[in-house]
């Protein structure tokens, strides 16, 4: 066995457990969290440094190849994350190791994207004034230091994307990153324009629809300081940022912050306990929130904001609860008794909600209907 520090190493393979490798001293000086190139069988594997060893008695250990210096190293708040999501999710610690890493290097090309550019030039709005209701959760949320994990319960157009804003404007100005992560289904052009005219170039965005060069692209922008918000799906929560001042998960109580295939994590419980290593707020906004995160408010585990009023004071929709068990929910043939004519009705409507329809549909109007079942 030559000389050379041993290291037990992360590899990018379906293994229980880390490997235990030479560094050889020509290589120069091993850190935890470093990326590494590594000889697995009969071919070379990617891995990161986790923590020197001792080497087994009796066995030849193999060297690594090559400090990976493409890659940047993981911060140890970071790194000590993805450990915690391995043994959290029994997850091989090598797979979640390679998650943070953008599909591509950062100077090869697949092929050239004819898109445009992801952030469009947009000319920069003012802040809107603010309502009272607004006032007092930004203020409440500023005033928390460290990390603390606050539910924002606001009603559709309670403007708690402005509060987003605000939020990321303080962070910004304190010389630090936000992150916000959003459903997919959200990351729509009007979001990504509502964060482009107040913050400009300052934006990447992360998510599916991208090819893998603008992947990278965004990926190298805010490790590169280039930028200081990223934005995206539950996969942007593993780009390794070391100085994040703020966490948003907006429509946290979407399934779709679930991944159910390979790692299955939930990138909002993950998010949080990343803020606890980060030492940073997490802000979750929803509508509608989910019942954990509700319990966990009612518990004070969560610090709970209600905005309960829309801006400008516009009105909210009338709601109509029908019990169908009261209704006199009468057959089909009984209407037509009674009206003197045919009716469309299907058996699960009940009549308010058929008339209403109609005379939706007579007035020129559209409807929808949600189901619950199939």
């Amino acid at each position: 066995m030559s000389e050379g520090e041993v290291w037990s190493v992360a590899v990018n393979a379906p293994l229980d457990e880390p490997l235990t490798y030479l560094v050889p001293p020509e290589l120069g000086t091993p850190e935890r969290g470093q990326s590494v190139k590594v000889p697995l069988g009969s071919r070379k594997a990617n891995g990161v440094l986790l923590a020197p060893g001792n080497a087994p008695e009796g066995i030849a250990l193999k060297a690594i190849d090559s400090f990976n210096d493409v890659r940047p190293q993981i911060p140890e708040k970071n790194l000590s994350w993805i450990e915690w999501l391995a043994r959290y999710y029994l997850f091989p610690i090598g797979q979640v190791a390679e998650l943070p890493f953008p599909p591509l290097a950062a100077k090869e090309s697949k092929r050239k994207s004819k898109k445009p550019p992801v952030i469009p030039d947009h000319p920069l709005k003012p802040a809107p004034e603010l309502t009272e209701e607004q006032s007092q959760v930004i203020s409440s949320i500023s005033e928390k230091n460290g990390f603390a994990a606050h539910l924002l319960f606001g009603v559709t157009g309670s403007g708690k994307t402005e509060v987003y804003l605000r939020l990321l404007e303080k962070t910004l100005a304190e010389g630090k990153t936000g992150l916000v992560l959003v459903p997919e289904i959200s990351l729509t052009p009007q979001l990504i324009d509502r964060f482009s005219e107040r913050f400009g170039q300052k934006i990447a965005v992360i998510h599916s629809h991208l090819t893998e060069r603008e992947k990278t692209d965004q990926w190298w922008s805010m490790i590169d300081g280039k930028k200081q918000i990223l934005i995206g799906a539950r996969s942007a929560l593993f780009c390794p940022l070391d100085n994040i001042g703020l966490i948003i998960i907006d429509e946290e109580h979407e399934a779709s912050f679930k991944q159910e295939e390979k790692l299955k994590y939930h990138a909002r419980d993950a998010a949080i306990v990343l803020a606890q290593k980060l030492n940073c707020p997490i802000v979750l906004g929803s509508a509608t929130p989910s019942l954990e995160s509700w319990y966990n408010a009612q518990n004070g585990r969560y610090q709970l904001h209600r905005m309960g009023q829309r801006v400008h004071n516009r009105a909210l929709p009338d709601m109509h609860v029908i019990d169908l068990r009261s209704q006199d929910n009468q057959k089909k043939e009984e209407d037509e008794k009674k009206t003197g004519e045919n009716t469309d009705r299907p058996f699960w409507m009940s009549p308010t909600l058929y008339e209403a329809l109609k005379e939706n549909l007579e007035n020129g109007y559209q409807a929808a209907l949600f189901l619950n079942r199939r």
